[in-house]
């Protein structure tokens, strides 16, 4: 059977370290013109934090310099703290994602740099032979026109399997499961080539990426 063009961005399973259990924080998104926000888009940490002193993230666009290195994956929203009123600002619950200009909204984000994550890949799909390659990614900005109430997740895939070290992501292999098989949109498994907590010291300036065997 084929497998299923329906991306979903990038969904945390689990961490290599520790218990294996992923981490969450919560981050700030300022009202944002050019970027929409779903649940399975990566962010990168942005200039400045709220009145509170909660840091601004903003959507990663798939960069592989160390100027734009990916933070974490959004997991959920938050709408702001209600402060002193017992009363706060209703979440619209049947919207999961934030639209253009949505005004001050929080995430929630696995910012583990040891997360691994399931992601699609695009209609190049993926061999057996790209086990342990790299990936970029194919993220879009302003995802208005895909996201919808029967749609409301990330649309960021996977492409381009290469041995190239700085690409982002590391491909741990293609996800074990009965409605997924190698080829064009097949889900794999991957990991963070790079990550904001994971620069390696040095005049270079250099991140932490890995060649394929």
């Amino acid at each position: 059977m084929a497998n299923v063009n329906k991306p979903f961005g990038f969904s945390p399973v689990k961490s290599l370290v520790g218990a294996g259990q992923f981490q969450t924080n919560t981050y700030a998104i300022a009202s944002d013109g050019s970027n929409t926000y779903a649940i399975g888009d990566a962010v990168m940490s942005a200039a400045g934090a709220d009145a509170n002193g909660v840091r601004y993230v903003t959507k990663w666009g798939g960069a592989t310099t160390t100027s734009a290195l990916p933070l974490g994956i959004i997991v959920g929203f938050q709408e702001p703290n209600a402060g002193a009123s017992l009363e706060g600002t209703s979440l619209t619950l049947e919207k999961q994602w934030l639209g253009l200009s949505a005004g001050l909204k929080y995430a929630i984000v696995a910012d583990d740099p040891y997360l691994v994550f399931e992601v699609q890949s695009d209609a190049t799909g993926i061999t057996a032979a790209n086990a342990s390659k790299n990936a970029a990614v194919t993220v879009t900005a302003d995802d208005t026109s895909a996201l919808s109430q029967s749609n409301p997740l990330s649309s960021t895939v996977a492409t381009g399997p290469a041995v190239t070290a700085t690409l982002p992501l590391r491909i741990l292999g293609v996800v074990q499961s009965p409605d997924n098989a190698v080829g064009a949109y097949a889900k794999v498994l991957c990991k963070w080539n790079y990550h904001e907590n994971g620069i390696q010291p040095g005049a270079s300036g250099s991140v932490v990426s890995y060649l394929a065997v």
